[in-house]
């Protein structure tokens, strides 16, 4: 019984897929070319001559024309094998150029390595350089409030010219303002006619002693610190300021305080640079308000302040403050108070 059969194109052999191009009689290694070897016929002593290659000729010419081009394949050398992780520059793979190349180049490359960080010194070139100067380097202040927006108020105590500031209220906040300076590494010596009232305190805020110095008399000078660790002195001396304006050299601060505010005490609001002000009485408020020039309102301002606020008065304008004291601040000085 006959099968029916597909058309005979269906069954057509392919052709087998072209030999690669070389010389007869050659094989091709990963190095170079080598010529093979003749198989030996174990049943004639000279081959029989086959047939014409009629595309010897094209063969020929497909392997020449890549030597020409420079193609071929490499010649093994005797240079020595690159070691792993060692890569000429600019090549891919391979590290960024010397550090003395002046081309820019990104921190990081297609590997996703990060180039070697140089910690302690910048490179800069000679024509910023010249323009480069020293100057004088800026106050020094310690955060003495915030506004009624929350923004910081510093008070500006430290600078390579003396500081003149004075402060009308109790020993909780001169304690207050010298608390948080010795955060800036002040050394403080102050000179009372209470002793009792300050003494151990330099110890309970600071665990040393030689941070703050309680004295009867009032020291000579001119005295000066440094930028790393300023002097303050403080005159509570009751109801007025020193004698005398004392002499201060660089990074020395003087902070006069008044228990209470009257006509003794005006000088000393008249000298300072910056005047902070705990609640005053109606007296107080009127003195202030004549001395130092202020507002008319400002004087029914300072007489309704809360025990947690002050004002500082300077620098053609006044600012009324909330402390914000810390519970630290609480332990080692108390509650606010006047």
């Amino acid at each position: 019984m006959s099968r029916p059969y597909p058309d005979d194109g269906a069954y057509q052999q392919q052709p087998p897929p072209a030999p690669p191009l070389r010389e007869p009689g050659q094989v091709t290694s990963g190095r170079a070319s080598v010529p093979a070897p003749a198989p030996a016929d174990p049943f004639a002593s000279v081959p029989a001559p086959g047939p014409a290659d009629p595309f010897a000729e094209g063969r020929r010419q497909a392997v020449a024309e890549p030597v020409s081009r420079g193609t071929a394949a490499p010649v093994v050398t005797s240079a020595p094998l690159a070691r792993p992780g060692t890569f000429p520059p600019d090549q891919p793979g391979g590290p960024a150029g010397s550090e003395d190349d002046d081309r820019p180049r990104d921190r990081t490359g297609p590997s996703g390595r990060t180039s070697r960080l140089r910690i302690g010194w910048h490179a800069v070139a000679r024509a910023g350089l010249r323009r480069m100067t020293a100057g004088q380097p800026a106050p020094a202040g310690i955060l003495i409030g915030r506004d009624q927006r929350q923004t910081p108020v510093p008070l500006p105590l430290f600078a390579p010219e003396p500081v003149r500031v004075t402060l009308v209220g109790g020993v909780w906040a001169a304690q207050l303002l010298l608390f948080r300076a010795f955060a800036a590494g002040v050394r403080v010596v102050v000179v009372t006619t209470e002793p009792p009232a300050w003494t151990g305190f330099g110890e309970r805020a600071t665990g040393q002693q030689h941070r703050l110095t309680v004295v009867a008399a009032e020291p000579g000078g001119p005295y000066s610190g440094t930028a790393q660790t300023p002097l303050l002195t403080v005159y509570d001396l009751g109801l007025s300021g020193p004698m005398t304006s004392p002499p201060l050299g660089p990074w020395h601060s003087q902070l006069t305080v008044l228990r209470q505010l009257d006509r003794a005490g005006v000088p000393a609001l008249q000298e300072a640079s910056l005047v902070v002000l705990q609640r005053l009485g109606g007296d107080e408020a009127t003195l202030a308000a004549a001395a130092l020039k202020l507002r008319p309102q400002s004087a029914q301002l300072l007489q309704s302040m809360n025990d947690d606020m002050m004002a500082l008065i300077g620098d053609g304008d006044d600012r009324y403050l909330f402390l914000n004291q810390t519970g630290i601040e609480q332990q080692y000085i108390g509650p606010p108070r006047r």
